[in-house]
């Protein structure tokens, strides 16, 4: 039996695009714990933000200025 550290070792072993097919195997495997009511939520906020940022009423900030940020402690 493999240990979860030679599963590891394997899947890291992989290419970049093995990981991404993996990594979706392995989440679509947990569906049995979502609940579709929280899924379609989540969505509908998904397609919410979307909208605002297509009609540009929001302003997109780069993952690398939030995470300054959050190290900065500052909110804006």
């Amino acid at each position: 039996m493999s240990t979860l550290r030679d599963v590891t070792s394997d899947a890291l072993a992989l290419t970049a695009e093995e990981r991404v097919l993996l990594a979706q195997r392995v989440w679509d495997s947990m569906g049995h714990f979502s609940n579709p009511e929280i899924e379609a939520a989540w969505m509908a906020e998904a397609d919410r933000r979307w909208q605002e940022i297509e009609a540009g009423t929001v302003k997109c900030v780069s993952a690398d200025d939030v995470m300054k940020r959050a190290r900065e402690g500052r909110k804006t």
